[in-house]
């Protein structure tokens, strides 16, 4: 029993399966579900007090029975036609009045009033009524008692209530689902979330009438709803709408479980936040129907009635028959439908059943005048007599039967197949027949409940058990919620039609009105019973959450098409509606705008995923673990093998639905009772979600719990190889104060990704560590390496299984009959696993005490079970969809979406034709949701809703049905190709309806405050994981490879939504069985060598592989016509790159390294940086160092750690070598020298007292220690066998004398033989260069030979193979960024560049070419080359005299289009030319000259010249010095030859770029020769043209005396005076101070004037080349026009020292802005100066470690970059706008960064290690550019401002960027074919611009 509600006791307690009376105090009052509601001048008061009912009740019965009986016989006069409805209408419109007046109604009809007097009766019955409300009025809340006289089918009923008895009946609830009369609830079962995982979905429930509504209904769900699902897409939640009622016309249920199935549903959207009810009425009231369940005690009153009025028409005369108040029936019948049959399950009573329709109580007969699809009505009038009573009383017995299997007992009402078995026929027509029958039969039984419910049980209790669907919805959806009122969550939408009246007559208007049957008037007691439900809901719903609308009849009914005002309506009524409805989600609704960058969103998505997942399989964990009581001496077992199996995992075996995870779940609580110390528990149930399925996804998770718990702050992979040895290094960390307890449940639930890889179980566990795991006894998961200790989950006892059916039955109230309880007892003994149980059990609840024991079954096998539930489902439902139903869901990839599951039911032409033969469908055919409803209501338990993927879908509660499905309904593989065909259609259907429900991605535009826009995106993971698995399943390869794997967008979503990953797991799955995909292969490994930078930021995707596949891309052409390209696929990926719908900086060629080179694997398990390398001497063994000093030792063979040494204090290791046989360990740390056991850490030689740092290797097989010293000749060699005694001390003699140098000397990690690999780097030498790699003996150390090596190679360690047959070097350029591995044949000595790697490597180690380690410096990775496979490739071998390849020193744009670009190498000489508007030259120039200039020359480039400058001249000259350039060469790069020649200028020498073209190439702007003034010379005579000298300069030195420079010594400042000092003040001392004041000011003057005698350090020119600005290394800067040759203005600033390091001109040179430090304020600023008036325009405050900075060419925007906080700032100085904008996660702003703003200031380009573009108005980066290597110049091109000219440090290519949101570069202006200036045009092809 449930308990009683604090508002006061109830007279009916609900229980699961129907409501009961409870005994009644004397002083009880009855309590009353459905209150009346106050509305306006009419309310409506129900209330029953029981006492003095057997007295009163009948004097208020006879009121309406005399006054009808009087109108009746006196019939109707002309006057007053309609004095019947009138009486009526006053009865049922809630009138109140006193029981004295209505005694005085009753008087009217003893004295026999003729028709007059009825006239008269009735005026005064409506006075009478004006004159109770104007009392009521009067007397408020004074009146305790008031009168309430309704008319039932009995007649009139009168009742008097308490007002204290109306407000509690007004706090009345609705009890749950599961109590209502019914079976127990089946609702779908579901992890219990906890608060921390917030579920991120709204549901809606619309509920309205059956035909009604639809209109507004229709319009809701066809418009409304996919823009609200787009709504909450777009924002991370999940959104529906529940319309039980569309697509059907009647609420036909085969088991009437239409009340269960609706508040089922509501309840369950009540669960979520956000608007869950929206109402919908209109005028015509709802279909009543039959109550499911009944009472013992309330049906046997009503027996008892009816037994009474047959005694008593047996005694007395016939009654007369009243019209039955609300008959309406509940079913319609339908012609359209299929058919499917059913064996009926109640045997002998479908008999019973044929009998009562041969009687005719089930049969049409009496009601052969309805029609299809009429809304029949039961009105008889007339006199019934003692058969009609018998009648009545045998439906009544016959339709419910008494189910004693409830708890207290019920009559239940049988299904209709008991009464009618063709409603499941197959045949249509039957089953037509069938319905008609069933609803006359409904129609009789309503109106048998409707007379006697009154009298047996009262008003209000008759009124609750016939009560509507739609009343059952409201009084359900009107409840508090959470403790929030119903007008946070409730709205309803009345319609009024005002000229409904006058239509009556319509044929349509019976669908919008209760009218009489065969008459054009309204239903009088409909009506009332209608206007008695609007008083309910507006007395429970606020009056400003019922929203009120009317609309007109017109000509043809409510039609959109023709009715405008209905079309107007429903627009409004959706439009109102989705702001209703949005308005409430944004209060529930938790967005956060996408200020960080697109790295930063996703890694904190990411994260934000993890550990949700985290949380739901420990909510699940804990779910599971309530109320076990099972098994008690197995976990016992467990527990002992927890405790004896120490270091070996355990592992848990049973078959299929054993009751694993129940077991696991248990483990999990016990646990900590077992083990000392604080117990980490970490629980994971794979199969819980999709993601728990996946391998790398399953030690991601369990890696991030063990960070967290033992190492905080840990950054981990995503790499599948690389977590698995980081989860081993974090089990390492496990103490005995927190012994650690890891539980996998369901290793044979793993997907097939990574084939379900087992390898990281290992099987010798640290200590403290406990590893749990389960699978099925006939998994193919093996663990035999692991040698798991294996328990067998023992079968249920037949104790365990008696008691737990005791306990469902006891918790659930119900009992079965003895027959049944052996049945069921004696099933599960047969099959005794909990699976078993638990489904068999579900069957028996659908048994009852009256279903005869032959129908009743229970297969011996759990397979046979399940099979017995889908035949069950489908003779109810239809094999038709439970067939397709199934089989979607066990198809699916981790299940289906209930959205997904819908559109795929409607696609199937024979689904649809079976549901739509049972229901009525609108205009759009689909699968009602209520079919769908059902079916997951008759599933129950064995469906799972679950949260993956981001979204909710539906999968089965355990993997054995999913098998039975297969089994039974897929038994084909082209069956389940089609199924997976069906599942790729859906997800590739191009519609506007996929565009809304199956994108790629919910994008959402985000205002941010006239700040910009920015877009967040919310990946639709379904799709992306979705598409690619059924494509392959499917077999449809060539479409994956078309749709998915060159499908850039579909890539670019992948990666950002999922991960990089993900893609390359995809990739494994291209394969076609009679073609190598060269695609494929090229893809995969771009996006290998991508992999790192792609982890980061997947948005650089394109700019990733156009910069690795561009070249690939464009000199993939077909040698003739007709020929096959290489490449089929990849052409059109890298067109759509160009089309990317992201803004990407796409480079015009490849810029990064190509595929196909020596690819490395990565690493990892350290959880510091590695700092030091070693090598072993036996096998395959490394040893790393760690930051902390800790040791790793590798087995690179397995590629994992297999041995950690915890770190030595104060041990941190520069260097670490290995040696004898691995037991001593040599750390080198600086200039210290340490050998220790690797075992004990004892040490045992030490030395710290060199002056220069040692550098080890061992020889003689790890036996000798030999020790060189960096800058000397000293070599020391230590046996290490004999406590490392030292054997020799030698010194070798080289050619010059050693300096102390750091890596002065190079030796071999190893040794070669009895040879020592030893390469000295020779002082006169560049700092890389090596010139000989030589071999000494490690016996006498004497020189033995040497192995000519290559002065190009820039080596910085050296090491030789344990074979002796190659020396492997490690290369690295700090220039370049990129680290080349060479290798020297020791024999041959053939030199080959292996590979290339994009980063610098700082150790190096290959003691087996198998083996090549290297590792980063401040990385935690070490990376792994296989040399082996390119060691005897002879296309590497390197010529050592071929000139090395060298990158680009200048870039300077020609042309008036900007259409090519001269760069100038780093090799002096060397000149390129690149047309940036032909495709076909992207990758190769245009033009090259070489041997042009020496490196002693200066070059400048002007269209198309180049002016070399150079002291080579065949004059001699006495007047110009030889320092001097006295010869100008002009070389013509389109000529091919030197233009000009001149001699005898003399160009006083400068750095290169404080060199200037001016006037077209004839005038150059230099610096002095004293640096003190600017210099233009005539290129054209070779002389000075001006001199550009500071006005002021030029003042001093026509002065008679020269000041003196030196300042002088001036004493400290004088400490500050406070107030009262100077009011104490002497005026000796005041003169004094006064006097010390202006001799600083004097002294400061002195120091600024002097300083206007500086040199120039540097000057910046504008633009437009008008005006200069100079810096002094003073407190002034000095501006020049270049035009007139003047000094314009200084700009000074006493207390700041003005440099142009940091510094931005505008293009016109109106505005310059700097960062000053003042040194009075110890403040930095930026400070904005005005050029035209040499003022400061404004200054920013407080702004330190400003690195770069731009401005626009208004000088209204500066944008810097600021070190340290790795941010760009925008200031708007006119504005006052100030905002900061957070830099990706690898950016590092500093001083070399360069900073440009283009269009207009709203973008801005920062080249910082990488390049990237921002978005200055929105605030964020827009995207990024990682290079391999770094970048040596770059320049903007105006007026195409979105595209930026790199020169790269390693490749003489030019790269043009853009970004894919702007045009290309030649865009705006295309060159016609004769501005090709270098033959680039061909006649013979045609090609577009770039």
């Amino acid at each position: 029993m449930s308990p009683v509600s604090a508002a006061g006791d109830r007279m009916w307690s609900y229980y699961r399966d129907g409501l009961f009376p409870r005994k009644k105090k004397k002083e009880d009052k009855e309590a009353v579900t459905l209150p009346a509601i106050h509305n306006g001048p009419t309310s409506l008061c129900q209330g029953t007090n029981r006492k003095g009912h057997d007295g009163k009740l009948h004097v208020e019965s006879n009121i309406t029975d005399h006054l009808r009986y009087q109108v009746q016989r006196t019939g109707k006069t002309q006057n007053e036609p309609h004095l019947e409805d009138r009486i009526t209408d006053i009865l049922h419109q809630g009138q109140f009045f006193k029981v004295k007046a209505a005694t005085t109604l009753l008087n009217l009809h003893e004295y026999r009033r003729t028709i007059d007097d009825s006239t008269q009766l009735l005026k005064s019955m409506e006075a009478l009524a004006g004159e109770e409300e104007d009392e009521e009025d009067r007397e408020g809340e004074d009146k305790d008692v008031i009168v309430d006289v309704r008319e039932t089918d009995s007649g009139t009923h009168l009742s008097v209530s308490s007002n204290i008895d109306v407000d509690r009946e007004s706090e009345h609830k609705l009890p749950g689902t599961d109590l209502l009369c019914c079976t127990a609830s089946s609702e779908v079962q579901r992890t219990e979330e906890s608060p921390l995982v917030e579920e991120r979905r709204f549901m809606v429930y619309i509920c309205g009438g059956y035909k009604d509504t639809v209109a507004e209904r229709s319009a809701l769900m066809e418009n409304v709803y996919p823009r609200l699902y787009l709504y909450c897409k777009q924002r991370g939640y999940d959104f529906s709408m529940v319309d039980l009622r569309w697509g059907i016309g009647t609420p036909f249920a085969e088991r009437h479980d239409t009340v269960e199935l609706h508040v089922e549903n509501l309840q369950r959207c009540q669960t979520t936040k956000g608007p869950n009810l929206i109402v919908f009425v209109g005028q015509k009231h709802e279909v009543r129907s039959l109550p499911s369940t009944i009472t013992r005690e309330a049906f046997e009153a009503i027996v008892r009635v009816l037994d009474r009025d047959r005694q008593q028409m047996s005694r007395d005369k016939p009654l007369v028959d009243l019209a039955a108040s609300g008959s309406q029936s509940s079913i319609t019948t339908d012609s359209s439908s299929d058919s499917f049959t059913q064996d009926s399950i109640y045997g002998h009573y479908l008999n019973f059943g044929e009998q009562a329709t041969n009687s005719g109580l089930l049969s049409q007969s009496s009601h052969d005048s309805f029609s299809d699809g009429e809304e029949a009505r039961l009105s008889p009038v007339g006199t019934r007599g003692r058969a009609d009573v018998d009648k009545d009383l045998t439906l009544l017995q016959m339709c419910y039967k008494l189910d004693e299997n409830c708890l207290p007992p019920v009559y239940r009402l049988l299904p209709i197949s008991s009464h009618h078995p063709d409603v499941l026929s197959v045949d249509r027509e039957r089953r037509r027949q069938a319905r008609k029958d069933w609803s006359a039969t409904c129609l009789t039984l309503l109106g048998v409940l409707q007379r006697s419910t009154g009298k047996a049980l009262g008003r209000e209790e008759a009124s609750l058990l016939l009560r509507t669907v739609l009343d059952w919805e409201v009084e359900t959806g009107l409840q508090s919620v959470d403790g929030a009122p119903p007008e946070e969550h409730c709205h309803c939408y009345k319609r009024l039609i005002p000229d409904l009246h006058y239509n009556l007559k319509n044929e349509h208007v019976a669908q919008y009105a209760d009218l009489l049957k065969g008459r054009a008037r309204l239903d009088p007691v409909l009506t009332a019973a209608h206007q008695q439900f609007m008083d309910r809901l507006h007395r429970k719903l606020r009056h400003t959450n019922i929203y009120e609308r009317n609309m007109g009849w017109g000509k043809r009914g409510l039609n959109s098409k023709h009715n405008q005002s209905h079309r107007f309506y429903t627009e409004r009524i959706s439009s109102h509606f989705q702001r209703t409805v949005i308005n409430s989600l944004n209060k529930d609704m938790k967005v956060t705008k996408t200020h960080s960058p697109f790295d930063t969103v996703r890694r904190e998505a990411v994260r934000e995923q993890i550990q949700e997942e985290i949380q739901r399989h420990v909510n699940y964990g804990l779910h599971l673990g309530k109320g076990c009581t099972l098994r008690q001496t197995f976990l016992a077992d467990v527990k002992k093998a927890v405790e004896q199996s120490r270091t070996r995992p355990i592992l848990l075996l049973g078959p299929p639905g054993w009751g694993k995870s129940t077991t696991m779940a248990a483990v999990a609580q016990l646990a900590p009772s077992w083990l000392p110390g604080a117990v980490k528990i970490l629980v994971h149930f794979i199969g819980l979600t999709g993601e728990s399925r996946n391998i790398r996804l399953v030690l991601q998770s369990l890696c991030v719990q063990l960070a967290e718990a033992y190492c905080p702050h840990t950054q981990l992979s995503e790499g599948l190889p690389q977590l698995i040895n980081e989860f081993h290094s974090l089990l390492g960390l496990v103490g005995t104060e927190r012994p650690l307890v890891i539980l996998l449940d369901g290793l044979d639930e793993l997907s097939e990704d990574h084939g379900a890889d087992l390898s990281w179980i290992s099987a010798s566990l640290p200590q403290n560590v406990h590893l749990i795991l389960s699978a099925t006894t006939d998994s193919p998961c093996t663990l035999q390496s692991a040698l798991p200790t294996v328990l067998s989950i023992p079968p249920l006892s037949p104790e365990d299984i008696t008691a737990a059916l005791e306990t469902k039955l006891r918790t659930d109230q119900r009992c079965l009959q003895e027959q049944q309880w052996q049945l069921l007892v004696n099933a599960c003994l047969s099959c005794p696993c909990p699976l078993y149980l638990e489904t068999a059990y579900s069957e028996s609840m659908l048994w009852t005490s009256y279903s005869p024991q032959a129908s009743l079954s229970l297969p011996p096998s759990l397979e046979g079970l399940y099979l017995g539930v889908l035949a069950r489902l489908e003779r109810e439902l239809g094999r038709q969809l439970v067939r397709r139903a199934a089989s979607l869901i066990s198809i699916s990839r981790w299940g289906v979406t209930e959205q997904e599951l819908l559109d795929l039911l409607t696609r199937d032409g024979k689904v649809l034709q079976e549901v739509t033969s049972c229901h009525s469908s609108s205009s759009n055919p689909r699968v009602p949701y209520v079919s769908w409803a059902r079916l997951r209501r008759g599933l129950g338990r064995h469906l799972t809703e679950v949260r993956t993927d981001g979204t909710w879908v539906y999968r089965w509660t355990h993997s054995e049905l999913s098998h039975v499905c297969m089994n039974h309904y897929i038994k084909t593989v082209d069956c389940r190709m089609a199924l997976h065909a069906d599942y790729a259609d859906y997800y590739q259907d191009k519609s506007q309806r996929t565009h809304i429900f199956q994108p790629l991605a919910w994008t959402l535009n985000e205002g941010e405050d006239g700040e910009g826009t920015t877009k967040s995106y919310k990946f639709n993971l379904r799709k992306l994981h979705g598409l690619p698995y059924h494509l392959v399943h499917s077999d449809q390869i060539l479409p994956f490879l078309s749709e998915c794997i060159f499908n850039y967008e579909f890539l670019l979503h992948k990666a950002w939504g999922l991960s990089v990953l993900d893609i390359k797991e995809d990739l494994n799955k291209a394969v076609l069985p009679d073609k190598v995909l060269v695609d494929v292969e090229v893809l995969s490994g771009a996006l290998e060598m991508s992999t790192v930078v792609l982890l980061q930021d997947p948005c650089q995707l394109a700019s990733q592989l156009m910069g690795r596949l561009g070249k690939l891309i464009i000199e993939d052409r077909p040698v003739a016509k007709g020929d096959p390209l290489k490449f089929s696929y990849l052409h059109a990926l890298m067109a759509q790159c160009t089309q990317s719908s992201l803004p990407v900086l796409l480079p015009s060629s490849t810029c990064l390294l190509p595929p196909g080179g020596l690819q490395h694997i990565l690493l990892a398990g350290h959880l510091t940086s590695v700092i030091a390398l070693g090598g072993g001497q036996r096998g395959p063994l490394g040893v790393t160092s760690e930051s902390d000093g800790s040791l790793r030792f590798w087995d690179l063979e397995q590629r994992r750690i297999i041995r950690s040494l915890d770190a030595v204090e104060g041990v941190v290791a520069d260097s670490i070598t290995l040696g004898l046989n691995d037991k001593m360990l040599i750390v080198c740390m600086g200039q210290s020298l340490q050998v220790r056991e690797v075992e004990s850490g004892r040490v045992v030689y030490s030395e710290s007292d060199s002056v220069d740092r040692p550098i080890v290797t061992t020889t003689c097989e790890g036996q000798l220690l030999v020790v060189f010293y960096d800058g000397s000749h000293l070599v020391k060699v230590f046996d290490l066998a004999a406590s490392c005694s030292l054997l020799h001390c030698v010194n070798i003699s080289m050619e010059r004398e050693a300096i102390h140098r750091n890596r002065s000397v190079l030796l071999s990690n190893n040794c070669i033989r009895d040879y020592v690999l030893f390469a000295y780097r020779y002082p006169y030498k560049s700092g890389s260069e090596i010139i000989h790699i030589e071999l000494f003996s490690t016996d006498s150390f004497l020189y033995q030979r040497a192995i000519l090596g290559c002065s190009q190679d820039f080596i910085s360690q050296v090491t030789v193979n344990r074979a002796g047959t190659h020396v492997v070097a490690f290369c690295p350029s700090p220039h370049t960024g990129i680290t080349e591995l060479v290798t020297w044949n020791l024999e041959t000595e053939d030199h080959k560049h292996i590979t290339r790697f994009p980063a610098v490597l700082t150790k190096g180690l290959c003691f087996d070419l198998r083996f090549c380690l290297g590792i980063c410096s401040g990385e935690k990775y070490l990376h792994l080359w296989d040399l082996t496979c390119r060691i005897s490739d002879q296309t590497l071998t390197y010529n050592i005299h071929k000139p090395r390849s060298d990158g680009t020193e200048e870039v300077i744009p020609m042309g008036k289009t900007l259409r090519y670009a001269v760069c100038r190498s780093i090799r002096a000489g060397t000149v390129y030319v690149w047309n940036l508007g032909r495709r076909r030259f992207v990758c190769r120039p245009v033009r090259v000259e070489h041997g042009l200039y020496s490196s002693t020359d200066t070059v400048l480039a002007h269209n198309f010249k180049l002016y070399i400058f150079t002291d080579r001249s065949t004059i001699s000259s006495v007047e110009a010095p030889p320092c001097r350039f006295q010869t100008l060469l002009v070389y013509d790069l389109i000529k091919r030859s030197y233009v000009r020649r001149q001699t005898g200028i003399a160009v006083i020498p400068c750095l290169q770029h404080e060199y200037r073209l001016l006037e077209d190439g004839r005038t150059l702007l230099g610096l002095s020769e004293t640096r003190d003034h600017l210099i233009l010379w005539d290129l054209d005579f070779g002389s000075i043209k001006h001199e550009i000298k500071a006005s002021h300069r030029e003042s001093i030195l026509c002065s008679s005396t020269v000041p003196d420079l030196q300042p002088d010594v001036t004493a400290l400042r004088d400490a500050t005076l406070m107030p009262w000092d100077v009011r104490t003040e002497s005026q000796s001392a005041k003169k004094k101070r006064l006097g010390r004041e202006a001799q600083r000011e004097r002294e400061v003057k002195r120091r600024l004037d002097g300083e206007k005698y500086n040199s120039i350090e540097q000057y910046v020119l504008s633009g437009d080349e008008q005006v200069a600005v100079c810096s002094y290394f003073a407190h002034h800067l000095n501006v020049f026009s270049m035009v007139s040759q003047e000094h314009l203005h200084t700009l000074e600033d006493k207390s700041s020292l003005l440099s142009l390091h940091t510094a931005a001109l505008t293009y016109t040179g109106s505005h310059l802005v700097l960062t000053n430090y003042n040194q009075d304020q110890k403040t930095p600023y930026i400070t904005l100066w005005d050029l035209h008036t040499g003022t400061v325009k404004k200054k920013l405050r407080n702004e330190a470690g400003v690195c770069c900075v731009a401005i626009t060419d208004g000088g209204d925007r500066v944008v810097f970059g600021v070190k340290g906080s790795n941010r760009l700032k925008v200031w708007d100085p006119f504005r006052r706008n100030y905002r900061s904008i957070c830099g990706y996660g690898n950016l590092t702003i500093e001083v070399s960064s360069e900073l440009y703003m283009t269009e207009g200031g709203t973008r801005a380009i920062l080249l910082s290690g990488q390049l990237s573009l921002w978005d200055l108005e929105a605030s964020s980066v827009l995207s990024v550019l990682s290079l391999d290597a770094r970048v040596r110049c770059m320049k903007l091109l105006r007026g195409c401002e979105t595209s930026v000219l790199l020169g790269l440090s390693h490749s003489p290519t030019l790269i043009s960027t853009r970004s894919t949101s702007s045009h290309p570069v030649s865009s705006a202006t295309r060159a016609p074919k004769d501005e090709d200036l270098f033959g680039e045009s061909s006649s013979s092809e045609e090609e577009e611009d770039s």
